[in-house]
């Protein structure tokens, strides 16, 4: 049974009946003389006056001969009853368990409101029939069934909300949904993007609006996603179309050589073939899987020549004028050379950590 709705009441609504009987009262026009001008006959007229019967397109265009009001008027009264009474029933259609997904996702549906994806509303109802809607699910209680689709790079260290995810999931289908993508995705050109995308990433400013256009050209629907507490998603992957794909990448963090990692990691999946015949995949953390290493490797060896960077390990001469050098060498910028080096622990951690770069986009702006 669906719980109780808080602010609306059918008690306070309208039926457009109430309407008909007030004209009836202000002119001193009985019942009768009304189903007669009209061309209805007395019990339909009745009923509707008294709620029980709603106006027709006959009755509507009689009242008009009748009353002189136009049948639009009576009409659009029944149209907004209607609408008013649909939003009734769908309160009543959420269940307890409903509403407490609905609890769980505060943080969720605040950055929506911020972004003024769905509005602000009176009751926890109607928020969650706009939540409903803008997710594009009959009810809350079915994400979790979409928990299992997607291809994720999920930290083991952060636990995870299966409603929660399969409301991200949703949410990056929502925001790409009417985007269509008119360049399909083909393997042939792969150099060309790596090449592309190593020139966006030393223009050292903000890449989102140009990694969206660049991607597009290549058949793939790309966007940057906020990420939440139970979704601890960095990358999202997903067929549209025969020959396109959709990536979504959210960074828990701002360093800009991780973002770029997970970017050729995610593209390394597609390039691999590791969606197969499936409509999106699943991507974890696991190091003993297969798909992860091979992901691993297309990343490191897209953004720097394992050859090359073995040489420069064996030099073993880690100055910043030489990193420099040698990231100029790989058309990379020094914070990816950087990272390489802490990650495969060369340098510690703190060396030249003032080089970094952060992307504020990823975190504080979508906030």
């Amino acid at each position: 049974m669906g719980a109780k709705t808080i602010g609306l009441s059918r008690d306070l609504l309208i039926h457009p009946g109430e309407t008909i009987a007030d004209i009836l009262d202000e002119r001193h026009i009985t019942q009768k003389e009304l189903a007669k001008r009209a061309g209805v006959s007395e019990p339909f007229l009745c009923d509707v006056i008294r709620g029980r019967k709603d106006i027709s397109k006959g009755l509507a265009k009689g009242l008009e001969y009748a009353l002189g009001v136009k049948s639009s008027f009576w009409l659009n009264l029944q149209a907004n009853y209607d609408a008013e009474l649909l939003i009734l029933d769908e309160e009543d259609s959420i269940g307890q368990e409903e509403r407490s997904i609905y609890k769980k996702m505060k943080e969720l549906v605040g950055f929506l409101k911020s972004q003024s994806r769905i509005e602000e509303s009176r009751t926890e109802g109607e928020s969650i029939i706009a939540l409903r809607k803008y997710l594009r699910v009959s009810s809350l209680t079915g994400l979790k069934s979409f928990a299992s689709e997607g291809a994720f790079r999920i930290s083991s260290k952060t636990s995870i909300d299966p409603d929660i995810l399969g409301a991200w999931i949703c949410m990056c289908k929502a925001d790409t949904a009417e985007r269509k993508l008119i360049s399909k995705f083909e393997i042939e050109r792969i150099d060309k993007l790596i090449c592309a995308l190593k020139q966006v990433m030393r223009k050292n400013k903000d890449p989102q609006s140009e990694l969206i256009e660049l991607f597009a050209d290549y058949g793939v629907d790309f966007s940057v996603a906020h990420n939440f507490k139970g979704a601890p998603v960095q990358g999202y992957l997903a067929k549209k179309g025969d020959a396109n794909y959709q990536m979504v990448l959210t960074i828990r963090g701002s360093y800009a050589d991780r973002f770029w990692f997970s970017l050729f990691h995610e593209l390394g999946h597609i390039v691999n073939g590791d969606m197969g015949k499936q409509s999106s995949y699943l991507d974890g953390d696991d190091e003993s899987d297969e798909r992860e290493l091979a992901a691993n490797e297309f990343a490191k060896n897209a953004l720097i020549d394992p050859l090359k960077y073995d040489l420069f390990i064996q030099k073993n001469d880690f100055r910043f004028r030489s990193v420099q050098e040698f990231a100029d060498s790989q058309n990379v910028p020094d914070y990816i050379v950087i990272g390489r080096l802490q990650h495969d622990k060369k340098i510690p951690w703190e060396r030249f950590a003032k080089y970094k770069i952060t992307y504020k986009w990823l975190t504080d702006e979508m906030r």
